[in-house]
């Protein structure tokens, strides 16, 4: 997949857990916006199950798509927070 040859990506959501964060970005991917999670580290998510550590996982898409992916998150759910709220 060519979804890595994109190098501004931007912070679309936080999700709660790595499974809400696998379903943003499957969803959004299916509409043809390149996502990832911000955390690829199988060892992150783990520590975050066995440690219990409650720590977001950020869904990222490329800045060109942000605005149209903010838009689909939206549709099925308006009141998600969008972008980064820090």
């Amino acid at each position: 997949m060519g979804s890595l040859e994109y190098n501004n990506w931007e912070i679309l959501v936080e999700a709660l857990n790595d499974v809400e964060a696998d379903i943003i970005c499957g969803f959004l991917q299916e509409k043809g916006v390149p996502a990832r999670k911000a955390d690829s580290s199988p060892y992150a998510g783990a520590m975050r199950i066995i440690g219990g550590q409650v720590m977001e996982v950020l869904v990222l898409v490329p800045e060109p798509f942000l605005e149209q992916a903010a838009d689909y998150l939206l549709e099925i759910d308006p009141d998600m927070e969008i972008g980064d709220n820090d």
